[in-house]
C-alpha cells in the first residue's frame, strides 16, 4: 500500500467502526429514551401558511394574550415579540411544537411559566395574571389601496394562570 498505510490497518479501523457505531447509536436512543433528544429537533417552517383564493387570502396567527386579575388591563403580542432570540423563519415551528395543543401547553414547567410570566410583564409593563394563547384565522381581501381584513376568528384559545 502507498503513504505507510497497510491492509492490517485499513481492516483495524474497519472493525472499529464496526464495533463503535451500532454502540453509539444505542448510547444515543438510550439517553434520547430517558431524556429528551440528545441533538436540537429540526422543525421545518410551514410552507403553505397563506392560503390563497378568489379575490382574497387567509392567514391563520398565533397572538399571546396577557391580562391582569381582573382583566383591568390587557397586552396583545406576537411570538417575535414574545421570543426576539428565535429566527423568524423558525417561529411557526416553534410555536406549533409548544403552544398548539393543551396537553403542549400543561406541560409546560414552573420555571418556564415563571419565564413566561417574567418576559410578558417586561414587554406588557404590568404584572399579568395570565396568558391567553389564542389563534386566529383572518381572512384579507385585495382592494385598490391593498389587503384589507375583512374577518378575524379566534380558532382557539389555551390559557396559563400565573
Amino acid at each position: 500500500m502507498q503513504n505507510g498505510i497497510t491492509k492490517t490497518s485499513v481492516r483495524t479501523l474497519f472493525l472499529v467502526l464496526l464495533i463503535y457505531l451500532p454502540i453509539q447509536y444505542a448510547a444515543v436512543g438510550v439517553v434520547g429514551y430517558y431524556d429528551a433528544e440528545p441533538w436540537p429537533a429540526f422543525v421545518f417552517p410551514g410552507f403553505k401558511s397563506v392560503y390563497v383564493y378568489g379575490d382574497g387570502f387567509e392567514i391563520t396567527r398565533t397572538v399571546f394574550d396577557v391580562e391582569t386579575l381582573h382583566r383591568q388591563r390587557s397586552y396583545d403580542m406576537s411570538p417575535q415579540e414574545l421570543f426576539p432570540e428565535i429566527p423568524l423563519s423558525q417561529i411557526p415551528g416553534f410555536v406549533r411544537t409548544h403552544f398548539s395543543d393543551e396537553e403542549a401547553v400543561q406541560s409546560i414547567s414552573r420555571e418556564g411559566a415563571e419565564w413566561l410570566r417574567d418576559k410578558s410583564a417586561d414587554i406588557a409593563g404590568f404584572e399579568p395574571h395570565a396568558m391567553h394563547i389564542i389563534e386566529l384565522t383572518e381572512q384579507y381581501i385585495h382592494t385598490e389601496s391593498g389587503p384589507r381584513l375583512q374577518m378575524a376568528l379566534e380558532t382557539g384559545r389555551i390559557t396559563i394562570l400565573f
